[in-house]
């Protein structure tokens, strides 16, 4: 019999093929050719005609993440969507905490690269938050059957 992939383990596949990707070619290991270079932009200001890859690692992240965060569980019921909830909302909080630090402690150019990556926290901030309380809530809950 074969296992089917969920929507929740294809997001996770694909958000960490998204990160994968983007630290391997950060850090050198990997130089893929610009694989969206079809799709135009409506507005670049470097070079023209050339998207860039982090454009696709982006895409694969958040479509990914949001798969992984938005998916049902297997038992969905009350107390999950209260999990989910009280997760987004301490991401929430945890993210304006962390702009505010941002806007205080980072300026110029550097704090356009903070912002960059303050763009994806929210959705990495809920999926922490989130799964961490379905694992504490499996270790106080029975397991259904």
């Amino acid at each position: 019999m074969r296992n089917k992939l969920s929507t929740s383990q294809l997001g996770w596949v694909l958000a960490l093929t998204g990160l994968t990707l983007y630290i391997l070619e950060q850090t050198q290991l990997l130089d893929l050719p610009p694989l969206l270079r079809w799709l135009p932009a409506l507005w670049n200001d470097s070079q023209p005609d050339l998207r860039e890859n982090h454009d696709l690692y982006a895409l694969l992240f958040v479509v990914g993440a949001l798969l992984a965060a938005c998916s049902r569980e297997r038992y969905e019921d009350e107390y999950i969507g209260q999990l989910r909830l009280e997760a987004l909302l301490g991401a929430l909080y945890m993210y304006c905490g962390l702009l505010v630090l941002a806007i205080l402690l980072v300026s110029g150019m550097g704090f356009l690269r903070v912002m960059m990556y303050a763009m994806f926290a929210p959705l990495l901030l809920f999926l922490g938050l989130f799964q961490l309380s379905l694992r504490r809530a499996q270790r106080t809950t029975p397991a259904h059957d």
